[in-house]
This record gives C-alpha cells, structure tokens and sequence, in this order.
C-alpha cells in the first residue's frame, strides 16, 4: 500500500503486480525465497566488430564532448530491450511478482580514477526510445553531477546514516526493509537507494578490465546486475571456419531467475546482440 496525495492505494508504488503468470511462476517464490538461491549467473560475449567501426565513422568529425562512446549505445540498447522485453523489469517482493512502472538504470561512478577517490551513486530514468544522442547526454549530465563536489541523495543519505551509532543504524536498516515488504517504503528512500531500479550496472571497461561474476543485491528491486568488461581482439571461427580476430567485450550477467523464465532471457540477450549489429538503427527515436 502507498499513497497518492492522502488516499491510500494497494500495491507498491514503483511496481504493477503481477496477475496473470502461470501456476510455476507463483511457486518459484515460496521454493526459493531469496535472491541468494535464485540467482543465475550468464556471460555473453558480445560481438562488437561492427559496432566499433561505426563508433569511428560517427566520431570522426565530432568534438570530444559529444563523443558517443561504447557505454552509450549499450545503454540505449539495454533500455530498449527493457521496452520490448517487460518481463526483463520483474522483480520480488514478499514472493509476489511485480512489474516496474518505469525503467531504471543505478551505477556507480568515481569521482577520481584514483584509490582514494570516492564513489557516487547515479541513477536513470528511461522511457526506452532514446537515441544515443539522448542517452549520451543524460549520461553525461550525471557523469558531471557525480563527480562534481554536490552530493546527490543517495549520497547525502549514506552521510547522515554513518554517523549514527551502529545499534540503532542496525534498527534503522531493519525498518527500512520491513517498511518495503509492507509495501510502505516512503518515495523519499526509494529514490535515495540505488538498488531500487530495474537493472544496477558497472562499466569495468573505463578501467580496462574484465567482467566479473558479481553478486545480485539482497535487498531492493534490482533483478539483473550488468557487468561490462573491456573490448578486446579475439580469436573466433568465422562462416568459412577460418579463424579471425574480431572484437568483443564480455558482458556478465547475475540475475534473479524467479522474475522470468530462463529461455526468455536467453533470447533477450540475442536480440540484444541484433540491436548492437544495427546501431544505426539506436539513431532514430524509437517508434512503437
């Protein structure tokens, strides 16, 4: 239950229920309770030869600060997909199925590329027809919010948590998540925590390393974690069976399967890999 104004409304605020799944889908729930033993872990290795060859031809007479970048167009493709694929924006709660009203992105961003340098909470809002234009800049807006010096809620939040003593930061976090598994989690916090979003994503490729195998939040609405490695030349067997270099990146996902079935996820990540093929196509607004 929430509110809207002074009435109150059943369900959550940030997700439709889900009525009409099938008989296994609502028993998924109750087998396997929490994400600790639901969680799949899926690497694809996306083909991305094609791609960074266009990404040359379109920056080529740009300046730099409208670059269009590799993370980018993942993320025009990722929230798309979101768009296409609904089910992908499922997540558990009190072992009911629920759908996100919007399409959410969290990740973290350094504001040095150093040790010490500290990490800021970004989070997106998409509708999935954005252009890579549109992405790049909203990206790029909150790159510069984040490693300014303002804080953000999220961050502003966390500050005023750490300071208080650690028996009642405990009580605080245990009302917290009572108040979500009641449906009754103000908006206030839900916009401050990141984990409240469709997918939380890290981009390890601006640091030029690999994907990890990373874990999935307890808590939160996030179903899928993204993890993005470095694009890289490697060997693979072409059509004619010769072996060639093309270029790929990793990209490890860690997800909650009792939001959807495993075939549908697996062919999600296909027509992910067909959206990055066309990413001429990720230009133009998307027209349903």
């Amino acid at each position: 239950m929430f509110f809207t104004g002074r009435r109150p409304v059943r369900g959550r605020r940030d997700g439709r229920l889900v009525a009409d799944l099938p008989a296994m889908r609502r028993v998924v729930p109750h087998l396997m309770p929490t994400r600790l033993e639901s969680t799949v872990y899926y690497r694809q290795h996306l083909d991305v030869e094609h791609l960074t060859e266009w990404l040359e031809q379109v920056n080529a007479d740009r300046p730099a600060g409208e670059r269009v970048r590799f993370f980018h167009v993942f993320l025009t493709a990722w929230a798309r997909l979101y768009r296409r694929r609904p089910e992908l924006n499922r997540f558990i709660s009190g072992r009911r199925t629920y759908e996100h009203r919007d399409i959410t992105f969290s990740f973290t961003v350094k504001q040095e590329m150093t040790d010490e340098g500290a990490e800021v909470q970004a989070h997106i809002t998409f509708t999935g027809t954005e252009t890579v234009d549109e992405v790049r800049d909203k990206v790029d807006g909150v790159l510069a919010q984040a490693r300014s010096s303002s804080r953000n809620e999220s961050d502003r939040l966390v500050d005023a948590l750490v300071r208080l003593p650690r028996p009642v930061l405990a009580g605080v976090a245990r009302t917290i998540w009572i108040l979500d598994a009641t449906n009754l989690l103000p908006r206030a916090l839900q916009d401050a925590i990141p984990v409240y979003a469709s997918s939380y994503l890290v981009n390890l490729g601006s640091l030029q390393a690999e994907a990890p195998f990373h874990h999935l939040y307890q808590r939160g609405t996030a179903t899928v974690f993204v993890a993005i490695g470095t694009v890289r030349p490697e060997a693979v067997v072409d059509e004619s069976g010769m072996i060639v270099a093309r270029r790929r990146v990793d990209v490890v996902y860690t997800i909650d399967e009792r939001a959807t079935d495993g075939f549908y996820l697996v062919r999600s990540s296909q027509i992910l890999q067909e959206m990055v093929d066309d990413p001429q196509a990720l230009m133009r607004p998307l027209v349903d």
